[in-house]
Formats: C-alpha cells, sequence, structure tokens
C-alpha cells in the first residue's frame, strides 16, 4: 500500500509537461524561425533586433530552466515548485506583451496571447495569483496602448503609430474585458479543480484505510485464502494458507498441485459449497475442509475464484473421541435402563418361583402361573424392543396404498383388548393414493402413537383418539390426535429418548423406536401439545404416486 502511495504522489512518465515553460519555449523558437525565414522590408522596423535578443533571452532561459528540471526532478518539464511557477508565469506575460509590443498594442486579435497564462495559472497556483495574472496581464497592456499612444514609449516594431482617443479607449476596454472574462472563468474552475482534488484526496485516504484493513483482516485470518483466476491459477495467497500447506504457494501455479479439487468443482459457475479432502502425507494423512465459491466482478462476471479452507485434522480427532464418549453414555443409559425396568418382573417371577417351590399355602397355582406368564411376556418384550433399538434393520421402502393401510391400523386398534370401550375416530375412506415406507416399519409407528394417545386419555371422562391424514402437493401429513394429558415443553423434549415414559404402562422405549424408524425411512414428525388438553404428533410422508 506504502508502494502504491508513493507511485501516486510520485510524477510519473507520461504526466503532461509544465505548461508555462513549454508554451514559452514553443512561442519563441517559432517566432525566432519565422522571423528570420520571412523576407525581410527594405526599412527594418523599429527595434527590430531588440526583439529578436529578446526572442533568443526568452528561448535561452527556457533551455536552461528546462535542464534544471531534468537535473532536479529526473525528467523534462516536470512542474516545479510554487515560486517558480510563478515566475514562470510572470515571464510568460512579459514574452506576450514584447509580441503584443512589435505587432502592434492596437491590434486586438493579438490580446488572445494574454489569455494563456491566465489558462495556464489555473492548473497551478491559488485563485488570488489567478486574480494577480488577469490584474497584471491586463495593466501592462493598456500601459503599451496609452505609453505608444502618447510618446511616452518610442516606437518598437508596428507601435508607436499613435490612436485616437476614443479608438484608444475602446482597445483597451475590449482587452480588459476579454482577459478579465478569463480570469473570473479559471478563478471559478480553480475553485471547483481544488474541492475536486480535495474529494479526491479524502477518497484515496479512505481507500488507503480499507485497501490496509483488508489486508489485515486477510493476513489475521487462521483459514487459509486463495484467490484463483479463470483458469484455477492462484493469483493470492494469505499467511495461514501457506501455514496450513506447509509450503510457499507460487502465484501463477494451479491449484491442483497443492489440493486435490475435482475439474468440475474448479469449473462450476456456483463453486463447491463445502469439501473435505484427504491429502496422504508421510507422518500420516490431514484432512482439509473448505469452501470454493465464484469470484465476480463489479459487472457480476465470473474472473476466478475465492477458496478458503482449515486442516480439520485435530477438529475430526476430537470429533471422533466425542461421538465414541456419545456412544459409550448412550450404551451405559441403555443399560440401566434396561437393568432398572427388568428388575420389576424379574422380582415378580422369583416372588412365583419360591411360592411354588415353599409348599406353603397362598395364591391359587393358576394365578401363580398367570403372573408368570404376565412378566415373562413382560421381560420379552422389554428385550425385544431393546434389540430392535440397539440393531434397527434397514427398511424395505416400497409404495404403500393409504386406504389399505388405515384398514390395517384400524383392524390392529379394534383387536386390542387394552382399547376396549374406546373408539377410534377416523374421518370417512381415505384418499387413492400411496406413501413411500416400510409397510411393517409404518405399522408399528402408528400403533405405537396410538398406545400412547390411549395411554394419554385413561383419566379423562370422554376420551377421544383420532387418526386422519391431508394431502399437500407431493406430501402426505399422518397424525395421531388425542384429548388427554398433553406434555410441557420439558417433557417434549424428552419424548424421544429412551426409558423416558411418562406412563406406568410400557418400557419407555416406543417412542424412541418410533423416532428411530420413521428418520430411517425419511419421515419428519412434529409434536404439538398443551398440559391437560392433549397432544397432536404428525408425520410428513413423501407420495409415490397420486391417484
Amino acid at each position: 500500500m506504502l508502494q502504491r502511495t508513493l507511485a501516486r504522489m510520485s510524477p510519473s512518465a507520461s504526466a503532461p509537461p509544465f505548461l508555462p515553460l513549454a508554451f514559452r519555449m514553443a512561442a519563441t523558437l517559432g517566432l525566432m524561425l519565422l522571423h528570420v525565414w520571412l523576407p525581410r522590408e527594405a526599412t527594418p522596423a523599429q527595434g527590430e533586433w531588440l526583439y529578436f535578443s529578446l526572442l533568443v533571452f526568452f528561448f535561452l532561459e527556457s533551455v536552461i530552466e528546462l535542464e534544471f528540471h531534468r537535473q532536479a526532478h529526473g525528467r523534462l518539464f516536470a512542474t516545479p515548485g510554487i515560486t517558480a511557477v510563478r515566475w514562470n508565469l510572470l515571464l510568460d506575460v512579459a514574452l506576450v506583451t514584447l509580441v503584443v509590443a512589435y505587432h502592434g498594442a492596437d491590434q486586438e486579435r493579438l490580446v488572445a496571447f494574454y489569455l494563456f497564462p491566465v489558462l495556464a495559472s489555473a492548473f497551478y497556483v491559488g485563485t488570488q495569483d489567478i486574480l494577480g495574472v488577469g490584474l497584471f496581464s491586463a495593466s501592462l497592456h493598456a500601459g503599451l496602448v496609452v505609453g505608444f499612444s502618447n510618446g511616452w514609449l518610442p516606437p518598437f516594431g508596428a507601435s508607436g503609430l499613435g490612436l485616437e482617443g476614443a479608438h484608444r479607449i475602446q482597445v483597451v476596454a475590449m482587452a480588459s474585458l476579454q482577459i478579465f472574462t478569463a480570469t473570473l472563468v479559471m478563478m471559478f474552475l480553480r475553485r471547483n479543480l481544488e474541492s475536486l482534488r480535495q474529494n479526491l484526496n479524502q477518497r484515496e485516504a479512505e481507500a488507503d484505510e480499507l485497501a490496509e484493513l483488508h489486508l489485515r483482516v486477510v493476513e489475521s485470518m487462521s483459514s487459509g485464502l486463495v484467490t484463483l483466476d479463470a483458469q484455477s491459477r492462484i493469483t493470492s495467497a494469505n499467511p495461514a494458507a501457506e501455514s496450513i500447506l506447509l509450503r510457499r504457494l507460487e502465484p501463477g501455479t494451479p491449484i491442483t498441485r497443492y489440493l486435490p479439487l475435482s475439474p468440475d468443482a474448479l469449473q462450476s459457475p456456483n463453486g463447491e459449497p463445502r469439501f473435505e479432502l484427504v491429502i496422504q502425507e508421510t507422518g500420516g494423512n490431514r484432512i482439509m475442509g473448505g469452501h470454493l465459491a465464484p469470484l465476480r466482478g463489479p459487472e457480476g462476471r465470473q474472473g476466478g475464484s475465492i477458496l478458503i479452507f482449515q486442516d480439520l485434522t485435530e477438529w475430526k480427532t476430537l470429533e471422533e473421541r466425542t461421538h465414541t464418549a456419545e456412544r459409550l453414555a448412550a450404551v451405559g443409559q441403555l443399560s440401566a435402563g434396561l437393568a432398572h425396568e427388568l428388575r420389576n418382573p424379574l422380582a415378580s417371577i422369583m416372588g412365583c418361583v419360591q411360592l411354588l417351590g415353599s409348599g406353603k399355602d397362598g395364591p391359587s397355582q393358576e394365578r401363580i402361573l398367570g403372573i408368570l406368564a404376565r412378566e415373562s411376556e413382560r421381560v420379552n418384550e422389554i428385550v425385544g424392543h431393546f434389540l430392535d433399538f440397539a440393531s434397527p434393520r434397514d427398511p424395505q421402502m416400497q409404495a404403500i396404498p393409504l386406504p389399505a393401510f388405515i384398514d390395517d391400523v384400524a383392524a390392529s386398534w379394534e383387536m386390542d383388548p387394552r382399547a376396549q370401550g374406546l373408539h377410534l375416530l377416523i374421518p370417512g375412506q381415505a384418499p387413492a393414493l400411496s406413501f413411500s415406507g416400510d409397510p411393517t416399519a409404518a405399522h408399528r409407528i402408528l400403533t405405537n402413537l396410538l398406545s400412547n394417545a390411549r395411554k394419554a386419555v385413561a383419566a379423562v371422562s370422554e376420551p377421544k383418539v383420532s387418526l386422519g391424514w391431508a394431502q399437500s402437493g407431493d406430501r402426505l401429513t399422518l397424525w395421531v390426535e388425542d384429548n388427554g394429558c398433553g406434555m410441557d415443553e420439558d417433557r417434549k423434549r424428552r419424548l424421544f429418548l429412551p426409558f423416558q415414559s411418562g406412563f406406568e404402562e410400557g418400557a419407555g422405549l416406543g417412542m424412541s423406536l418410533v423416532f428411530q424408524m420413521a428418520q430411517r425411512m425419511g419421515w419428519s414428525m412434529r409434536v404439538d401439545s398443551t398440559p391437560g388438553q392433549g397432544s397432536r404428533i404428525s408425520l410428513d410422508i413423501p407420495c409415490t404416486d397420486l391417484a
């Protein structure tokens, strides 16, 4: 950034030449050549040799100053300091006065020569100096006209022939009007030019600050940042990129030399939102993760790509350790829950066995055998649920007709002795459409949801359990709703966790199995519940074909 600022402040080889000096050199050289080449009159004009000598003087002075500029600034026609600028403007006005005096002070067309010093002053000096140049020029011209007209100045070239009073006033007035008009215009332009220059300096300062901030941000990033051109060659890289890759990234080299990115991702107009790469090295594999996005220009055209990446090796190792710890914790939780659930039926079974072995009078043998059968079935159910949860089978996805599925679920409800006396509300005939799922898993999900709804309305005076559906585009929504006890926010958060049943009946694995089976089939679940007002659990399912 400092080099860029210095380059902007230093004179450029293509910078425009210093106008007052260039004008004086070109004007004197041209006038001398014209004076030499044009045929001379028989009678030389008054002061001809003085005129030519002064032209030579002005030319030699400009040559000497030109050489001084070359030595001082390293180039010809360099813009000098303010004092030298004022001196050059003064010499330009003097040269114009010499030309006007020799070729006729009464010639109104020659007044236009005074406009050049006034115009040139607008580029180098302030408004006061511009006004000074204008006043000085007008004063010199008026002095020439008055001096030659009144004979105060000796004849010189075409001047000194005398002017009438009215014509003299007209010449001076028109010349002064032209000079002062140009002066006022240049003062206005100079003021605007200064304002524009201040604004430009302010914008350049702001741009430098933004560039410095951008540089600090890029260099302070812990992630690697690399910019690529349209051919996927490196154009820039921050220090973090070289530190992560343990090598220097040479500009102009393909990025594939350092990262094995696919050609499709590099040429894609949308980049690659997220990628992970395995880099094989002597000390072991390293995992790089990052993001590749298009780098667009001001008009929105893609001019390359920007690559941001990180070394994920340690993070992946930590993640794997965390997952292992979570799995071990889940196994411990499941084991504790399973032991807790098995303790009660095993205690009942041991008590019955002790009664049968003691031979003492007690409950009838038939009742004891009934208790043994019930508790054994309970143990079998708990172990079965646990095995299903721990080792789920892959779903066998197929198209399931909705009407037949609803009839099957309703039949299971009617055959369940625990649901005797509780009618399942179904809103008419299901539409003729199919949805995607595993028939066995889908049936188990609905029967588990209905079982929970039955338990939730056990203490309600007018219990209601309903099964409903709705179709929206290519999605099907099935829901089970009840007017039972409902759930608070804490209960809803723990609904799908193992062994978190809120009812005395059951092992607490039913809803965990429901959630697991739904996720494996690509279904999504939503729970809406209010304590004391009931619950609705909805399933969002993709349809396979619509009738």
